[in-house]
């Protein structure tokens, strides 16, 4: 039993030591918890962590591992997404940023947290409809402002290139 505890509050001080600096008071709510939404569109969501600060304000958290330490396009649509469907779900209010922990892909390296700006719902909305128009044939896709960007991009071959 005594293990366990000590099990426990291990976990308990790596998890608080993994958090940004202005979560550090604030409680861990939702971990690895799937949301969904119906409405406005269809969305399902799986967020890494929630944090409820003094406030009562939910603050979102995604980790990434990768070598470029720093928020992608991509992070900033996930945890907007990922906003929507919170608020959607159950009501709470999460604020209008969150946080990406980046760490590099070496057993030593520590997460570091970047602060990003997320969507509006209104933003993530138009995002989802215009990939169901680029699915459906409906528009074309067009080029992405970083050339690496669309090397690695699934539909690279039916694009057209911005000029």
């Amino acid at each position: 039993m005594a293990r366990w505890r000590s099990l426990e509050t291990h976990a308990a001080r790596a998890e608080r030591a993994s958090r940004p600096a202005a979560l550090r008071d604030a409680e861990l709510v939702y971990m690895e918890k799937l949301f969904r939404i119906s409405t406005p569109v269809g969305l399902v969501a799986k967020l890494d962590r929630a944090y409820r600060l003094p406030s009562g304000l939910l603050v979102l958290v995604e980790f990434k591992t990768r070598w470029s330490n720093q928020p992608c396009l991509s992070d900033v649509i996930q945890l907007s997404a990922q906003r929507m469907a919170v608020m959607g779900q159950t009501g709470q209010s999460v604020a209008s940023h969150g946080y990406v922990m980046v760490k590099a892909p070496t057993k030593q390296a520590l997460p570091i947290a970047h602060l990003v700006n997320l969507m509006t719902d209104q933003q993530v909305v138009a995002l989802i409809r215009r990939r169901e128009e680029i699915l459906a044939g409906r528009i074309l896709p067009h080029g992405h402002l970083s050339r690496k960007t669309c090397l690695s991009c699934a539909f690279r071959a039916q694009c057209n290139p911005l000029p």
